[in-house]
């Protein structure tokens, strides 16, 4: 799988930010961990989330390197990080969440559901950007904003076949985090986003 094709489906499962001010798709009033479980187009990939709100940090294992994934809305981007490496590359929110975040889209919830003993809500995503990518399916919501699970596709203009995703939560924790868990740890050295692309190889996705 590409780097990019992997941190899309990374930014479909937690980034969201809005035209005017940049918001996380879910990005809950309440600071909470939980584990988290991703598929993307079949393969899995789990670890934790930490969540407060505007800062979110995502932690997983990826053929076998682990890899942390830090989202700033302020910001309006990213960092993915590899520790192995003492290394991170930056990354702006992609254009695909320009409005999945805007409550208009989810103004007729399909019905309510407990997900790991979280009461949410369910709603339909259906987005068309301007670069003509587009995300299709669905979110559940819990009464907070916790996003506990996902369920859908995106598919890029001239792309080929669509990028099944899913994800959900588990183990939820209401409680304040540590600040420094949504911050790059210092001494690791910025490369650019070509670099990880030649480090862990460009598949054909």
């Amino acid at each position: 799988m590409r780097r990019w094709m992997l941190l899309l489906g990374l930014a479909f499962v937690a980034a969201a930010p809005e035209a005017a001010s940049a918001a996380l798709l879910g990005d809950a009033r309440v600071a909470y961990s939980a584990e988290r479980t991703v598929t993307v187009n079949g393969k899995s990939y789990s670890g934790m989330v930490f969540h407060s709100p505007g800062h979110e940090r995502h932690e997983q294992t990826i053929a076998g390197i682990a890899e942390v994934v830090i989202l700033d809305v302020a910001m309006k981007r990213g960092f993915l990080v590899v520790p192995m490496l003492k290394s991170y590359v930056a990354f702006a929110f992609p254009p695909l969440m320009a409005k999945l975040d805007d409550p208009g889209l989810r103004s007729a919830p399909i019905g309510r559901e407990t997900v790991n003993g979280v009461p949410t809500t369910k709603y339909r995503i259906d987005h068309l950007s301007a670069d003509g990518s587009r995300a299709h399916g669905y979110v559940w919501l819990s009464v907070q904003g916790v996003l506990m699970r996902i369920d859908g596709t995106v598919t890029r203009d001239g792309a080929g076949k669509p990028l099944a995703i899913r994800m959900e939560l588990a183990n939820l924790v209401l409680g304040s985090q540590d600040p420094a868990l949504f911050q790059v740890p210092p001494g690791l050295v910025e490369l650019p986003a070509a670099a990880f692309e030649g480090l862990f190889g460009r598949g054909s996705g």
